[in-house]
């Protein structure tokens, strides 16, 4: 009789969690794509000229994933009372409101339907605030600098990845961004971001998590995130990429915590995906949810298991450089990266201080075994910043922070390197950080070194090889006119020693302050100013070996 009361009481129990989630949100998934009025033949009519030129410069062949979801089986729907809102064509699917549980049920017999899965309750519906008008230029305006660029409160922490360098030459233009986060409230009023408003950089914003709602009204997570990226008010504070162009996509609801925002998420990376954006851009990260039953496991972090990071891995197939903030819950229970941080070919970030400290809260890898993760670091703790409701200059803590830094960084990279694929670039970058030789599940590779990535990159491209001598140094420029910096790698932490020698064996200069800890370094040698024109010979000293170049100062 006990036993029949505990089966009786587990049925209800299950019977009641069943109806309490109608109605609900639901994400309903197809077998196929089957009689598609659409051709992979004909991608135009799918996707942007822009995001077919992207596969066809990385010979990424355009797949039946590439196609709409079937319209006729959305429709079928409709008979059972399901409300469609918006599709994946990645992961096939529809997401749709369901209210009844009984209609649900024989929904799930449709021939062509694969699964479903419960996201979410449904929302009470908010009236929509008017939206703002996005401030376009009329024309083309190109993106108008001065250098040397003065950097203000941002200095240390672009200074600090080796940005400024870079910046002589590019700003990131040419190159289309989109940002996935929670609303961009304010950012089109605030002055550090007038550039980018009257040169035309917003390329357009989309809303999916109110949908037909207004982007900058919503959640100021995403300004925030905007001004370590697109802010050029020079003497105040300035990003790492303020010639980009931008897209703005709001995913994620500020009133709830559930999966729907991972559909989210997959939704707008597809929507950036088919306008052709070169980034994505996301400070958003997924494990527990407001029903606990929904909530993730450690044993998911696989990078194939939940909604948001098979869409991210499926962006990065398609040729976008995708970066995600590695989580702050270091110090909580959860403590390791969390979704979409897992996917394998995404590049993750964690935070430091501007002292290169690991940030207490950064959330860390599972293990220091492939792939690693965190992947780079920049910094994430004291973050210079602009409130967008003071409109002052303040300091702010986060993953959400430094993640955006590295990929507007990754921007002007690309920038200066059109033909380098997206492995290509995050090798460059991974390989220029400063634990790229003995990386670990805290910092990963380190902090990455945007000029030196540069360099590896020019190498590769010269040599074919990514790999730097063992025991060796580059100058460059050379012949210099004014400064010109070596760059060398050490195996293992050694004695480094500088010397600068004139034709005829005379000492001109010494200088043992040169990093001597294991990795590849950049050192600008400070002398070079006060050589006069001619022919002099460099002398690297590693260790008891010694390794000598000729330069010539114009």
């Amino acid at each position: 009789m006990r036993i029949i009361s505990t089966i009786l009481f587990l049925f209800l129990s299950i019977s009641i969690i069943a109806q309490s989630r109608f109605p609900g949100m639901f994400l309903v998934s197809f077998t196929d794509k089957n009689n598609s009025p659409f051709s992979i033949n004909q991608p135009h009519d799918f996707l942007s000229e822009r995001a077919i030129a992207r596969r066809i410069k990385l010979n990424i062949a355009i797949t039946e994933q590439d196609l709409p979801v079937n319209k006729n089986y959305i429709d079928s729907l409709a008979y059972y009372g399901a409300k469609a809102q918006f599709t994946s064509k990645w992961l096939n699917a529809v997401l749709i409101q369901m209210d009844d549980s009984l209609k649900m049920e024989a929904l799930k017999n449709l021939s062509f339907i694969d699964s479903t899965q419960y996201l979410a309750p449904v929302k009470n519906n908010k009236k929509r605030k008017k939206k703002s008008k996005v401030r376009l230029a009329d024309v083309e305006i190109e993106f108008q600098y001065e250098t040397p660029i003065d950097y203000g409160e941002s200095e240390a922490q672009l200074r600090m990845i080796g940005i400024p360098e870079l910046h002589k030459k590019y700003l990131g233009t040419g190159i289309q961004i989109a940002v996935l986060d929670n609303g961009f409230r304010g950012m089109n009023k605030m002055s550090v971001f007038n550039s980018l408003f009257d040169s035309g950089q917003i390329l357009g914003v989309k809303d999916f998590a109110n949908p037909g709602g207004d982007v900058f009204s919503a959640g100021n997570h995403g300004t925030y995130v905007m001004t370590t990226m697109a802010a050029f008010e020079p003497g105040v504070l300035v990003g790492t990429a303020p010639a980009a162009k931008y897209w703005l996509i709001h995913t994620e609801d500020n009133d709830f915590e559930y999966p729907v925002e991972e559909f989210n998420w997959a939704a707008g990376a597809e929507f950036a995906d088919s306008v052709g954006a070169d980034i994505i851009t996301s400070s958003l990260i997924y494990s527990l949810f407001d029903d606990t039953l929904l909530n993730h496991t450690h044993q998911q972090l696989d990078g194939k298991t939940a909604i948001i990071s098979r869409a991210a891995q499926t962006a990065t197939q398609k040729g976008i450089l995708v970066f995600n903030s590695a989580g702050n819950d270091a110090l909580k229970p959860w403590h390791t990266i969390a979704f979409p941080a897992d996917a394998k070919d995404v590049m993750t970030v964690g935070a430091v201080d501007i002292y290169g400290k690991h940030a207490s809260f950064s959330s860390v890898g599972l293990s220091d075994t492939l792939p690693i993760k965190p992947n780079v670091v920049a910094v994430g703790q004291g973050v210079k910043s602009m409130s967008p409701n003071t409109g002052k200059i303040v300091s702010i803590n986060g993953t959400s922070f430094s993640n955006p830094t590295i990929a507007g960084a990754t921007a002007v990279l690309l920038e200066a390197n059109p033909k380098a694929t997206p492995a290509e670039i995050r090798q460059a970058i991974q390989q220029s950080a400063t634990l790229a030789l003995s990386p670990d599940s805290v910092l990963g590779y380190g902090i990455p070194n945007f000029t030196l990535a540069n360099i590896i990159l020019n190498r590769y491209y010269q040599s074919g090889d990514y790999t730097f001598p063992d025991e060796s140094f580059i100058i460059m420029p050379n012949p210099f006119v004014n400064s010109f910096q070596i760059l060398y790698n050490l195996l293992d932490s050694e004695i480094v020693k500088l010397q600068i020698f004139d034709v005829s064996g005379k000492l001109l200069h010494e200088d043992s302050s040169l990093p001597t800890s294991k990795g590849l370094h950049l050192w600008k040698v400070s002398a070079a100013e006060e050589l006069s024109q001619g022919l002099f010979i460099i002398v690297l000293q590693i260790g008891d070996k010694k390794y000598s170049r000729k330069i010539v100062k114009k």
